[in-house]
């Protein structure tokens, strides 16, 4: 087996998977100094006895596992339950992050916020049908901090 054939099964949100896609491609491959990649080869082993090599399911993302000095992808290839745990939420962080960085600035781009959502949905390679999914998740976000009185926004100063 070729080393980049080794990979990993992780479930997602389907439109998580679809940005993922998009932007890393299919199989996955994150940049090499990622925290993706560090997540996976913090929690690789050994394939146990009692495992058989996985196959995809539905609703899972293909990620490929980083060689490294330390963890050689031909020995150490297993990922857990709970550590397929772990990099899902890793991977959700780094979308949450880009959506947010990306989606708080749209209220000043001069359109309505769904257009926005969809114009965002589209640069990223996520399906019009999870543009409302993604406007309840950015206004979750920002409401959870307003609740707070933490004000992320970004606002404009007039300097007229």
């Amino acid at each position: 087996m070729n080393m980049s054939e080794f990979l990993a099964y992780i479930k997602v949100e389907p439109f998580v998977r679809q940005w993922l896609v998009n932007h890393f491609g299919d199989p996955v491959t994150f940049p090499p100094q990622s925290i993706e990649n560090a997540t996976i080869r913090t929690f690789l082993r050994k394939l146990p006895p009692d495992k058989i090599p996985e196959q995809m399911k539905e609703g899972e993302v293909r990620i490929r596992i980083p060689d490294s000095k330390q963890k050689p992808v031909q020995t150490f290839n297993y990922l857990g339950p709970h550590a397929k745990m772990a990099v899902a939420e890793c991977m959700e962080d780094t979308f949450k992050r880009n959506m947010w960085a990306e989606l708080n600035d749209m209220h000043d781009c001069g359109c309505t916020v769904h257009t926005a959502i969809c114009a965002w949905c589209e640069n990223h390679g996520i399906d019009l049908d999870y543009s409302d999914t993604i406007r309840q998740r950015y206004y979750r976000m920002r409401d959870a901090y307003l609740r707070r009185g933490v004000d992320l926004r970004h606002k404009k100063r007039n300097k007229e």
